[in-house]
């Protein structure tokens, strides 16, 4: 059965990023070869294509105080995601803001959707979530610190 409400988790993780397609970095760097381990990539995109459609298959649950919580974080790692993004077009869309620290978190706009995504799974009770929230970590978060290392020389 499909919950098309369910549909605003992905969403607000997909906003940003379509103003990144729309008005893209000033300064994307040349030399960016693909160098990511075939496994990660292949990770980050199950796990992407997963926390993208797995929602709409389950309603938000939020009764019992454990999804109450979930809720919580999902709001916190998706403010924390939006501030990240303010920071890259406040800063003049420069390229490595989007995988600079910020404080304290290496590449926040990697790990903060996959929390994100973690937490939501609690609030749809969706362990496909779950999976795809983890194969997205194994993958998006080592390639990202990896561009990190190379952008920020």
């Amino acid at each position: 059965m499909f919950h098309f409400i369910s549909i605003i988790i992905p969403m607000a993780i997909l906003l940003p990023n379509l103003f990144f397609f729309v008005i893209p970095p000033r300064d994307l760097p040349d030399n960016m070869e693909d160098k990511e381990s075939l496994l990660f990539k292949m990770a980050e995109g199950i796990g992407r294509l997963g926390v993208f459609i797995s929602p709409i298959l389950s309603p938000i649950q939020h009764e019992e105080y454990y999804e109450v919580l979930s809720l919580i974080g999902m709001f916190i790692f998706l403010v924390l995601y939006y501030i990240g993004w303010i920071r890259y077009f406040r800063l003049g869309r420069d390229y490595k803001q989007l995988f600079s620290p910020m404080i304290g978190i290496p590449v926040p706009l990697a790990i903060s959707p996959v929390l994100y995504f973690i937490c939501a799974s609690v609030v749809l009770h969706s362990p496909l979530l779950l999976l795809s929230s983890l194969l997205l970590a194994i993958g998006h978060i080592p390639i990202s610190l990896k561009t990190y290392q190379r952008v920020k020389k």
